[in-house]
């Protein structure tokens, strides 16, 4: 092989592994999100996977990318900082084998947690059907409430 062949098969091998690009969420932050996710394909033959990319939301409505969690686990805490607007964007690949297909759908939201609460995420894909449900909660009581998407484009008009 010549360093040209090379160099394009390193190029292909990076690319197929799905990483070349996205940088790994760092959880630094006490965990204030409780993810739990829920992916079926309806097929032996196809899988679904699901995945979170951070951004934050800065007074001038600027976004920084923070990384991603994969959501590969039934569940799985994350922390973002409270009281900061943060950009949420929820991922889900589904690629069939017999059919050669693939694709992608995402469900994003600002979400501004608020210090001393708990959020609990419900992401589900089944059978080309998703759904994202977000629930704030406050450890030691019973009381909680449902969080609408909120889109950032109406933030931005704010």
């Amino acid at each position: 092989m010549n360093r040209y062949t090379t160099s394009v098969w390193l190029f292909a091998l990076i690319l197929l592994t799905g990483c070349f690009w996205v940088k790994t969420y760092h959880n630094l932050s006490e965990k204030n999100l409780h993810i739990v996710t829920e992916t079926e394909s309806g097929s032996f033959l196809s899988t679904v996977r699901a995945a979170l990319d951070i951004n934050q939301v800065d007074g001038s409505c600027t976004t920084e990318y923070l990384g991603r969690v994969n959501l590969r686990s039934p569940s799985v805490d994350v922390g973002i900082l409270s009281d900061q607007t943060s950009y949420l964007i929820f991922h889900f690949a589904s690629s069939s084998f017999l059919a050669n297909s693939r694709s992608t759908i995402s469900y994003d939201t600002l979400l501004t947690p608020r210090a001393g609460h708990n959020y609990n995420i419900m992401v589900r894909y089944i059978d080309d059907i998703y759904h994202v449900e977000i629930q704030e909660t406050r450890p030691g009581t019973r009381e909680s409430r449902d969080i609408a998407r909120q889109d950032l484009s109406a933030y931005r008009a704010v």
